[in-house]
């Protein structure tokens, strides 16, 4: 990922996703299956910029947010000066408190390349969750994501907040007999009814299968409690609720 969490592009991802994303009910969606299961104290990795901090933190035992990003960090800190954010890799973390509700949201599951990589933050979180702990995380599905990008290998969000208009041209591309999604994407500000080139972010994302996520949880003494079929602004997802086994 070149720019979309760096200094460069992270504003602009801050606002962006604040039109694209309504982060009030996406609190509640989580906060709803937290509650299901009596979970008190919350750990949400890849936080980035802290949109669901400020309410997690009102409404449960204790929050912490967990990213690699110095730029998000910085600003989910803004946003929440009494908040706790730590930096770290989702595949490499490890941590003296125990949590009994581990998060990953936005699809940030994405962006595990390899399956150690997965394997990788699947143990982090099994080493990291209380023993009746749940782990609610969401993931891109390949079964509808991959017909989707070769129909549409050229796509257009729009978004507002604040007043301000935004928008990103993104084209797709998959790389050959993989799950594996080349992403190129232009950012723009509308300003006087003229387009503002903002920045340009390139990356690679993973899509997975329902049987491979099953198959890795498994590996790693994670059991599946509940699927959800869910729908977001940009692509078909699941959200997946595990415990140890």
């Amino acid at each position: 990922m070149a720019n979309l969490y760096n200094d460069e592009l992270a504003s602009t991802y801050d606002a962006m996703y604040q039109g694209f994303i309504d982060y009030t009910k996406e609190y509640k969606f989580y906060a709803s299956l937290c509650a299901r299961y009596n979970s008190k104290t919350i750990l949400e990795i890849a936080c980035g910029s802290g949109n669901l901090a400020k309410p997690f933190s009102q409404n449960f035992n204790s929050y912490t947010g967990l990213d690699l990003s110095d730029a998000m960090l910085n600003i989910a800190q803004k946003k929440h000066p009494m908040g706790t954010f730590l930096k770290g890799d989702m595949r490499d973390f490890k941590s003296n408190v125990f949590y009994d509700s581990i998060l990953i949201t936005g699809r940030s599951t994405s962006y595990l390349l390899s399956d150690v990589d997965v394997l990788n933050t699947l143990e982090s979180v099994y080493n990291t969750l209380e023993p009746n702990g749940v782990f609610i995380f969401d993931f891109i599905d390949a079964e509808r994501f991959l017909p989707f990008v070769k129909a549409n290998k050229h796509i257009t969000h729009k978004s507002e907040y604040m007043g301000k208009h935004y928008f990103r041209k993104s084209q797709w591309v998959q790389k050959t007999d993989s799950n594996l999604i080349d992403w190129n994407a232009d950012y723009y500000s509308v300003k006087n009814n003229k387009n503002v080139f903002l920045g340009n972010d390139t990356s690679t994302f993973r899509c997975f299968s329902s049987k491979e996520i099953l198959l890795f949880l498994s590996k790693k003494g994670l059991k599946v409690v509940e699927l959800v079929n869910r729908k977001t602004y940009a692509f078909d997802t699941y959200v997946v609720v595990c415990k140890k086994i």
